[in-house]
């Protein structure tokens, strides 16, 4: 593992340890903004964060320089991080100076503060814009297209982060019971690949395969879907659909129901 690797791979942890003392949402956003300018292109960094109002308040930066263009931003709804916000998309502008009539507020005082290219990334958690990162280049040129992906990709976990924050602090026995959860979803799953298996004669693996189409069509999750097939509640046909595979010759239902009868059921 080469050592950007190896940062990327500590970036990822860091924004996602939320059960650490002393982290909050501020240094989680804080993290963010450091490791944007230390794994990109990017010579400053802002980020901007959507209140219940639905407007942009500033959150984090790498550097004051940022901060003045990001309250910049705020205050004349110009510039590529408002733009990122409102339009859902990334904004992407190699020449600063080229821009002026677009961003006439903006754009004069990016350039005196010495940055001459500017990226924004709308940060997103479960489909749902939450704010934006802005990039701030001193050179006018591209973002390499993997540091664009890269940001995009530590602004998403970080928002997750944020929203999965919670007031009170982690005890020991509440990781247990998330992990004892996990272990009782993983036994639920295989025991319901298991039906599916038998009853369309497909292997354990395609059965599983299966269960995550139904769940990308329906919305459900997969531990939802097999808890309704242990408790027949939901019929396999209706798990696959247009193409329910048939059954094997000499299949017999009873010989399904005692099987199962005799089968041990996980603690749900």
């Amino acid at each position: 593992m080469t050592s950007h690797q190896q940062h990327v791979a500590e970036a990822f942890v860091s924004l996602t340890d939320t059960l650490a003392d002393g982290v909050d949402p501020t240094v989680l956003l804080d993290r963010l903004a450091l490791h944007c300018v230390a794994l990109t292109g990017a010579s400053a960094t802002g980020i901007l964060m959507g209140d219940a109002r639905g407007n942009l308040r500033p959150m984090a930066v790498s550097d004051e320089r940022a901060a003045l263009l990001e309250l910049i931003q705020l205050q004349t709804g110009q510039g590529p991080c408002v733009e990122a916000w409102r339009t859902h998309r990334q904004v992407a502008v190699p020449q600063l100076a080229d821009e002026i009539e677009r961003w006439p507020a903006f754009v004069p005082l990016a350039l005196t503060s010495g940055f001459h290219a500017a990226y924004a990334l709308p940060i997103r958690a479960h489909r749902q814009i939450v704010g934006a990162v802005n990039l701030l280049l001193q050179d006018s040129a591209e973002l390499d297209a993997d540091d664009v992906a890269l940001v995009q990709a530590l602004a998403d976990v970080t928002a997750v982060s944020v929203v999965r924050w919670s007031v009170e602090p982690t005890r020991p026995q509440d990781i247990l019971t998330h992990v004892q959860a996990a272990v009782s979803v993983k036994a639920a799953l295989e025991t319901a690949k298991g039906l599916l298996s038998a009853y369309s004669g497909e292997s354990v693996a395609d059965a599983g395969q299966a269960i995550h189409r139904y769940s990308a069509r329906s919305g459900e999750r997969p531990s939802d879907i097999a808890r309704a097939l242990i408790r027949r509640t939901l019929a396999p046909e209706t798990v696959y659909g247009q193409r329910a595979p048939r059954r094997p010759e000499g299949h017999d239902d009873h010989d399904d129901h005692v099987a199962d009868e005799a089968s041990p059921r996980p603690t749900l």
